[in-house]
């Protein structure tokens, strides 16, 4: 008889990983807006509305969004996260160019939806001929900045006091990654 083999029961699941819709608008602003709320992911101050996020996802300069849900027919406050990219100069030249971002539900962490996210993003990126991602994290976000590196991102960079939240002046650590 072969040997026990142990599978871990809830550090990774198989999620579904879809193109977000309009119905996904008020979810996507919850998970964002927790982090608003607990700072240290975000230099946003206020809460993003049901309105614009719909005008994010729908804009001219939307970008790529992915959400990852349990089953095909999850609602919207079923999400588990979601990831975008997008432009972040309207110049031609960086049209090929977008920053990428990750949110996962605070009850969802640590069960590898942020990569799973972000892997389909960067695989629709490659299908959309996306040649560069960049990523912009709070300096002191380790987390963040480990995971990144571990999708094969590279630090290329701090902008030293570029933010500005809680009467403190704040880096931020700029990554890369070439598709």
């Amino acid at each position: 008889m072969g040997a026990k083999i142990n599978f871990p029961t809830s550090e990774y699941f198989l999620m579904i990983i879809r193109q977000a819709h309009d119905r996904d608008a008020d979810c996507i602003a919850s998970i964002y807006n927790h982090y608003v709320r607990i700072g240290g992911a975000t230099f946003d101050k206020d809460p993003w509305t049901i309105g614009q996020t719909r005008q994010l996802l729908n804009g001219s300069d939307s970008g790529l969004w992915v959400v990852a849900c349990q089953n095909e027919d999850s609602l919207s406050s079923q999400l588990d996260g979601w990831a975008s990219a997008r432009p972040f100069s309207v110049r031609h030249g960086y049209r090929f160019s977008l920053e990428s971002a990750v949110y996962v539900n605070d009850q969802s962490k640590r069960r590898g939806i942020g990569r799973q996210l972000m892997e389909a993003l960067i695989e629709t990126c490659q299908q959309q001929s996306i040649h560069y991602l960049m990523a912009r994290i709070v300096a002191g976000n380790e987390g963040s900045i480990d995971f990144h590196r571990r999708l094969g991102y590279e630090v290329i960079g701090t902008q030293k006091e570029v933010g500005h939240m809680d009467d403190q002046w704040l880096d931020v650590v700029l990554l890369q990654k070439l598709l």
